[in-house]
C-alpha cells in the first residue's frame, strides 16, 4: 500500500504521522520503506535514531523532485508498504504523490489558517481522482488543544467538511507531549515514558483509519 502524509503548511505535524504509520507497520511484521520527500530531513533522522538504540524501523530513502512518483512506483513493488512524507508547501510533489497512492493523509491545525490551505489540496485531489481511482484523501485535526473551553476544533470540523475530496475523517490529535518529545527521541508514542493512553489511542485512530486495523502493540517497544 502507498500511503503519504501531506501538508500546504509546516509545522502540521505530519512527520509525526509518516513515522507512526510506517513504524507501526513495521511492528505488524511488514516490509515497509519510508520515503523521506522533505528536504528538513525529519523522517530520516528519527529512522537513524532508532537504528542507534537497536529499535525495528522501517527501511528509509530521501528522494525529492521529478524522480519521486516513478521511485515510489518502483519501491512499491519491492516493498508491502510505502510511506511518504512531503515536504510541506510542495504542490508538486504532493500531485505526482496523489497520482499513486491509495491513500493521502492531511493533518490540520485547527485554525483558520490551516484549513484554506485545504483548497489547494482539495484540488490537487480532484485532478488526481482522474487518473488514480483508488486515491482516499482524508484530513485529520491535530495539535488540536486540551483545554475544555475551547471551541477551534468545531469551527475547523464545520469547515472542514465542506470539501469535496479530502474527506474529513472526525480524527482528532491534541497537542500531546509525549507525541512532541516521542519522534525527536527516536521513539514511538507507545515506546515514550510515562505512558500515555490518550496520545497512543488518538494516533491509533489515524493508523486505523488508513489501514483499517489497530497497530499491534499499544503498550511498549515492538522491539520487546
Amino acid at each position: 500500500m502507498i500511503v503519504a502524509v501531506a501538508g500546504e503548511k509546516g509545522g502540521c505535524g505530519k512527520t509525526s504521522f509518516a513515522v507512526h504509520l510506517s513504524g507501526w507497520r513495521v511492528c505488524a511484521g511488514r516490509d515497509v520503506m519510508l520515503v523521506d520527500a522533505d528536504r528538513q530531513g525529519s523522517a530520516s533522522l528519527w529512522v537513524e535514531s532508532r537504528l542507534q538504540q537497536e529499535l525495528p524501523a522501517p527501511s528509509t530513502v530521501r528522494q525529492f523532485d521529478r524522480g519521486l512518483r516513478r521511485a515510489i512506483r518502483d519501491l512499491s513493488r519491492r516493498y508491502d508498504d510505502v510511506v511518504v512524507d512531503i515536504g510541506s508547501g510542495d504542490g508538486a510533489a504532493i500531485e505526482a504523490v496523489m497520482r499513486v497512492s491509495q491513500c493521502v493523509v492531511v493533518p490540520v491545525q485547527p485554525n483558520g489558517m490551516d484549513v484554506w490551505t485545504i483548497d489547494l489540496l482539495d484540488e490537487l485531489a480532484s485532478e488526481a481522482l482522474d487518473l488514480n481511482d483508488n486515491l482516499r484523501a482524508f484530513s485529520v485535526i491535530n495539535r488540536a488543544s486540551t483545554h475544555h473551553a475551547n471551541r477551534d476544533v468545531i469551527a475547523a470540523q464545520e469547515a472542514l467538511r465542506k470539501f469535496q475530496e479530502v474527506e474529513h475523517s472526525e480524527v482528532v490529535i491534541h497537542e500531546r507531549s509525549s507525541i512532541r518529545r516521542a519522534v525527536p527521541a527516536g521513539l514511538l508514542v507507545n515506546e515514550y515514558r510515562p505512558v500515555d493512553t490518550k496520545g497512543i489511542a488518538e494516533l491509533q485512530a489515524v493508523f486505523q483509519l488508513v489501514f483499517g486495523d489497530t497497530p499491534p502493540s499499544t503498550t511498549h517497544s515492538c522491539g520487546g
